[in-house]
């Protein structure tokens, strides 16, 4: 699949489901933006306890990562023909995986930041590298941290670029949103989540099927019953 064809199964995906595939994403937006309201807060107070509040929103930064899992597979299931839930930004927490999802995404993000301090390019490189963490555990919830890396790793050898231009084909739609006062990024959050989970489905090889496998058991007569059994007699 290549990237023309992952845009327009995108487009394919979100057809009827924008509006409430954007809420999902502002969902997630609000949810992240929390822990910077506590850090006014402590900029009001004495400033021995000026830190506080941003030690807190530090911390409840680095709790919240997991919450990403929850766009994640939203688009993941609206993707297969399922109905997309928003239950998923718990999923982490309720099933017992947000441990393993904070430290891939933490290692992945200092991997990356000294990236950026050595020179922007190895930056881009570790970002790239480590962009398929969250997608990586749709498929197995109880893989490792490191395990969830060195997928992720391995699903990006030789397609950085490939996602790197994915993204840049994302840049003109993104000067249109000022233009539209913000209005057009109802239809372009959607579709750039709706690509890249295409991405990942085209590049791991995971592609669930969109309907549960039907097995058809066939109704055996009383009569076909005895004659199978008197054929077996006999062999």
């Amino acid at each position: 699949m290549n990237r023309i064809e992952m845009k327009n199964k995108a487009k394919e995906t979100i057809k009827g489901k924008v509006f409430f595939s954007f809420i999902v994403i502002l969902l997630y937006g609000l949810i992240m933006g929390l822990p910077d309201m506590l850090i006014p807060i402590s900029g009001s107070r004495e400033a021995a306890f000026a830190g506080i509040g941003s030690l807190i929103a530090a911390v409840l930064g680095i709790f919240l990562i997991p919450v990403r899992f929850g766009v994640a597979q939203y688009f993941h299931d609206i993707s297969n023909g399922r109905e997309g839930r928003i239950d998923g930004f718990l999923a982490p927490y309720k099933e017992k995986f947000w441990e393993e999802m904070i430290k891939a995404r933490l290692l992945a993000t200092i991997y990356t930041i000294l990236g950026m301090i050595c020179f922007i390019i190895p930056g881009i490189f570790m970002a790239l590298k480590y962009s398929q963490i969250e997608y990586c555990f749709l498929d197995n919830k109880q893989i490792k941290y490191k395990e969830a890396m060195s997928r992720s790793a391995e699903i990006m050898k030789n397609n950085k670029m490939d996602l790197f231009v994915l993204y840049l084909s994302f840049f003109g739609w993104m000067l249109l949103i000022p233009l539209t006062l913000g209005v057009l990024a109802i239809f372009v959050g959607p579709y750039m989540e709706a690509a890249m989970i295409q991405f990942f489905y085209a590049k791991s090889g995971s592609i669930p099927s969109s309907e549960p496998e039907v097995v058809v058991i066939e109704e055996i007569s009383p009569a076909k019953e005895e004659k199978k059994d008197d054929s077996d007699f006999w062999k």
